[in-house]
């Protein structure tokens, strides 16, 4: 089981709470130790400058806005792929009714494909490529095979038909790969360095300062918790379907 895989399952919804727990549970942590008389007595927060609290929130906000931006990007790229997708099979379903009743088997197999990668692959929360998925795919590759074999098959027909199913394969890998390209598991480790980091700096300026402590803290560790949930939303694409014309869509999936 890779990383990935344990984070996207049917328990993804828990993992994104506990995320966005973790930045609420480390602004209390700095909360305690920075009320505790030991550290009150000895610590003098006027000796720290302010620059000293942008030092390390800039970092923060520049890594996480660009990671977000890659993110935002990613997700674009991912539904043009998709479309790519759908339009190729739209194509081949226009080829398949050209050809007559020898592409009958074909015009179903696209179908049943295209029902697969909507059910299992299009959605969010798929890591890699789906079993049901490559079946259906086997057996278009199948089904082109004989149409191939097919004398009464135009050669026109034959040759566009293997170019889509060429293409649908290339469209397949595309999508793993934008899926998969950014995700490495260091850049959200940096993300909540960086936050518990600015959540001490916070601490730090306002040590024995009750109600300072309170609105500072609270503030941060509540926008901290919930950019790093929505990121992490963000990080595995789903398709709207509001991109795709609906009429072709249907057609496609019917």
């Amino acid at each position: 089981m890779t990383w990935s895989r344990l984070f996207v399952s049917e328990y993804f919804s828990v993992f994104v709470v506990f995320v966005a727990t973790l930045p609420l549970l480390a602004g209390w942590a700095c909360y305690w130790l920075a009320m505790r008389p030991g550290l009150v007595a000895v610590f003098v927060p006027r000796d720290l400058q302010t620059s000293y609290l942008s030092a390390l929130t800039l970092p923060f906000a520049l890594f996480l806005a660009f990671m977000v931006s890659d993110i935002w990007n990613r997700e674009t790229l991912y539904a043009k792929t998709v479309l790519q997708e759908v339009q190729r099979l739209d194509a081949m379903l226009d080829i398949s009714r050209v050809c007559g009743k020898s592409c009958v088997p074909v015009d179903d197999a696209v179908g049943g494909y295209a029902r697969a990668l909507s059910r299992y692959e299009w959605d969010e929360g798929w890591v890699r490529p789906h079993a049901d998925v490559s079946v259906a795919f086997e057996a278009l590759v199948d089904t082109i095979a004989t149409a191939e074999a097919d004398a009464s098959v135009p050669t026109y027909i034959r040759n566009v038909l293997l170019s889509g199913q060429l293409d649908l394969r290339r469209l397949r890998t595309d999508r793993y790969f934008i899926l998969h390209a950014d995700l490495a598991p260091h850049r959200w480790i940096v993300v909540m360095v960086l936050g518990m980091l600015s959540l001490i700096g916070l601490a730090a300026l306002h040590v024995g300062k009750r109600y300072q402590l309170i609105i500072s803290l609270s503030t941060f560790a509540i926008a901290f918790s919930m950019t790093v949930a929505y990121t992490v939303v963000l990080a595995w694409p789903t398709v709207d379907e509001s991109i795709i014309p609906s009429e072709q869509l249907r057609r496609v999936l019917e």
